[in-house]
């Protein structure tokens, strides 16, 4: 079926694509589905002892009201999107970086099963470990940054990249000045 290398590895990195896209997707339905709880704008007029979530915080005297959990979030999607790119241009120079960021965010989801983290969560979150309550947004995101853990790593062992990043390589070493 697969009988080059070249026709597997190339499977391979549309694959990790198709998981750094299908956890933007599921980042994406988390924050779509939670924009409905927004919290409108605070007027001069209103009551200035009003409270906030814990993940919301205050940016100055009538000024609107930042949700840090929604902003990492919009970040998240921008960028699987463009580790998605990465990987389908077999950009093997940015492998590692794109694998460090996946393992941080898993690893900041279980901490935050155990701990609270300061700008993220204001409690641990122990429900989190219960991954067979069935198919949500955050149980695909879950599964994709495993399988996407396991593929990227496959890659950058036997991924050489392609010719375009032996070109930006090269470029970027004769770059030099006289």
């Amino acid at each position: 079926m697969f009988e080059s290398r070249e026709e597997r590895l190339h499977l391979c990195r549309a694959a990790v694509a198709f998981f750094a896209l299908l956890i933007a997707a599921g980042h994406l339905a988390y924050v779509t589905a939670s924009s409905s709880s927004f919290t409108p704008p605070v007027s001069q007029a209103t009551n200035h002892t009003q409270t906030y979530p814990s993940n919301q915080v205050r940016t100055g005297f009538g000024a609107s009201s930042f949700n840090t959990t929604g902003f990492w979030f919009d970040v998240e999607i921008i960028a699987y999107t463009l580790i998605a790119v990465v990987f389908l241009l077999g950009l093997r120079t940015w492998y590692p970086l794109s694998i460090l960021f996946n393992i941080f965010n898993l690893g900041i989801y279980f901490l935050s099963g155990i701990t609270a983290i300061p700008g993220i969560s204001g409690m641990a979150f122990p429900g989190r470990f219960n991954l067979m309550s069935g198919l949500s947004s955050i149980n695909i995101i879950i599964i994709g940054w495993i399988l996407f853990l396991i593929l990227s790593l496959v890659l950058y062992k036997y991924d050489p990249g392609s010719e375009l990043d032996k070109l930006l390589v090269t470029r970027k070493g004769s770059g030099k000045r006289s």
